[in-house]
């Protein structure tokens, strides 16, 4: 009877070990926040500041080859209203790949009086930090090495990619080439709905941003686009998302639903738009709800039942993408996946555990989503968990979705600060990388002695996953555009030759085991010493029992 409540006791051990890994696979704990912009005014009095800084928000973050950190934001400081009363900052930040961190610093000055900075920012192939801003109401193109960013003289020379605009969305490919995408007003839109509300637009680089492409009109819609994402997968397939009905800039118009688009050829063709809305069994029940104000009014006030924003994208290592969006009349947040590369969708489904904020809230929130080395999804959202009371703050909220199901939220941040605009970076498939901003007060006030202060903030978690390494920098040149690709069929990578030097070509042979393959070699024979160990015990346990009997 010892015996076997010894074999009970030790297999129970066993699966428990098993069901913890299996609980925090693909989860992780969130270092503490820390703030990374300046102290500003309002945090301590102007008198006080070596440099009046008067707010710092709407970040945009990308990692350097080595797993380094950067982060571009949206500041400002404060001077006399003879001098146009702020001048518009573009701030960094750095995290170095040992942990340590440098100071906030200004890169930029784009111009005076309080023109929205919003940014977008990039590592190319070619080691250079690539990034788009705005300057006034024009779009500015600008990069410099991933090393030296932190030194405005490092970056080149701006040019403009737009003379107007106001979202942002920028990445780089595996050839060398880029593609931003921005919104931009339209002012012979004539849609009664959207009066001279905008578009999203797209231009491309082939020669890491010496030159670009005419411009595209990628929505063509007469309603208005906002939030544009963009990601690339590993056969350098280009897919883009965005919000349309309503342009809060131009402030006409009406959420509809979220757009999807892919380009299997570098961006010279797209495949047609995808429409995302709420399924039919959430509008059936926003319906209910609504009731008796529905039948009075009718479903023309206000956004459509069907409504979705917030339209987020990732896409894991088979090129497959996912989405995330919220509903507009009921705050919940659905989840959808294609399994062919963007051609068909799985039906929306609800993400449990959480809800959306508060739409009137603020209108300009979004979603951050990413992919990890074994293609779980992270979704970083503000929101409120099950149990929290909708009247407190809103929590920075992480959850994972392992292929089958959603993990519980961990929540990051949830504090009487109102987070804002996360943005979700992953690197070596295992290190998550979050930054976003609070504002101290969720609506602005004109007393000088409520101004509303605006925070940048960062965190990061480890995952108990293997490390996915990233492709390795190179030299890019100039490619002719890939021929077009039929939808659905992805584009196999071609391998480029590479010369090597003389001494590299003739080296001798290695006489001994490659360092990153002996690593490898001695995890995967602990990893077996602790089986057999394990399945030894189990055995000898089970011997010992029988001989007893």
């Amino acid at each position: 009877m010892k015996a076997r409540l010894v074999l009970l006791v030790a297999m129970c051990s066993i699966l428990f070990i098993a069901s913890a890994q299996t609980s925090t696979y693909g989860q992780g704990l969130w270092s503490t926040p820390i703030e990374i912009s300046p102290l500003q005014y309002g945090q301590v009095p102007l008198e006080q500041l070596e440099r009046r800084y008067g707010w710092s928000w709407l970040p945009d973050m990308t990692l350097g080859p080595d797993g380094s950190v950067h982060v571009v934001w949206y500041g400002g400081l404060i001077v006399d209203q003879r001098e146009g009363g702020t001048i518009d900052l573009l701030m960094y930040w750095r995290r170095n790949a040992d942990g340590t961190w440098e100071p906030a610093r200004e890169l930029i000055a784009p111009g005076t009086g309080g023109y929205t900075v919003r940014t977008a920012i990039a590592l190319g192939r070619d080691g250079n930090l690539h990034l788009l801003y705005r300057a006034g109401t024009g779009i500015i193109y600008t990069h410099a090495n991933w090393n030296d960013a932190r030194k405005p003289q490092a970056w080149s020379e701006g040019r403009i990619i737009s003379d107007t605009g106001y979202y942002l969305a920028l990445a780089a490919d595996q050839t060398g080439g880029l593609h931003a995408f921005w919104s931009d007003v339209v002012t012979d839109n004539t849609n009664p709905r959207c009066f001279g509300c905008g578009e999203l637009f797209y231009r491309r680089s082939t020669d890491n941003g010496a030159t670009w492409s005419p411009v595209v009109n990628l929505s063509q819609s007469d309603d208005g686009e906002n939030r544009p994402q963009v990601r690339l997968d590993a056969f350098n397939r280009i897919h883009i998302v965005w919000d349309e009905g309503a342009d809060w800039y131009a402030g006409q118009g009406q959420p509809h639903y979220g757009v999807y688009r892919r380009s299997d050829d570098g961006g010279v063709t797209w495949t047609d738009p995808v429409k995302f809305r709420l399924p039919p069994a959430a509008v059936q029940a926003i319906r209910q709800q609504l009731g008796n104000e529905l039948r009075t009014n009718g479903e023309s006030n206000g956004p459509p039942l069907e409504a979705v924003q917030q339209t987020a994208i990732a896409v894991d290592s088979a090129g497959n993408p996912s989405v995330v969006y919220r509903g507009v009349r009921n705050d919940r947040v659905y989840f959808q996946r294609s399994l062919d590369g963007g051609n068909t969708w799985l039906p929306a489904t609800e993400i449990p555990y959480v809800r959306a904020r508060n739409i009137n809230d603020n209108n300009l929130d979004y979603y951050s989503i990413a992919t990890d080395s074994a293609d779980n999804v992270h979704l970083l959202m503000v929101g409120f968990t099950g149990v929290a009371n909708i009247d407190n703050p809103p929590a920075l909220i992480h959850m994972t979705f392992d292929g089958t199901r959603w993990l519980p939220p961990r929540i990051i941040m949830q504090n009487e600060l109102y987070p804002e605009l996360p943005r979700l970076v992953i690197y070596n498939g295992n290190q998550l990388h979050a930054v976003w901003f609070t504002r101290s007060q969720l609506f602005e006030s004109n007393r000088d002695n409520e101004r509303p202060i605006h925070q940048i903030w960062y965190s990061t978690a480890q995952l108990n996953l293997p490390a996915r390494p990233g492709l390795p920098l190179f030299t890019p040149t100039p490619l002719p555009a890939t021929p077009t690709a039929a939808a659905g069929i992805a584009i196999a990578p071609v391998a480029t030759p590479i010369a090597l030097p003389d001494e590299a070509r003739n080296a001798p042979a290695l006489q001994e085991p490659m360092h990153w393959e002996l690593k490898g070699l001695q995890a995967i024979g602990i990893a077996l010493a602790l089986t057999m160990t394990g399945i030894g015990i189990i055995g000898g346990l089970i011997m010992i029992v029988r001989s007893r009997q």
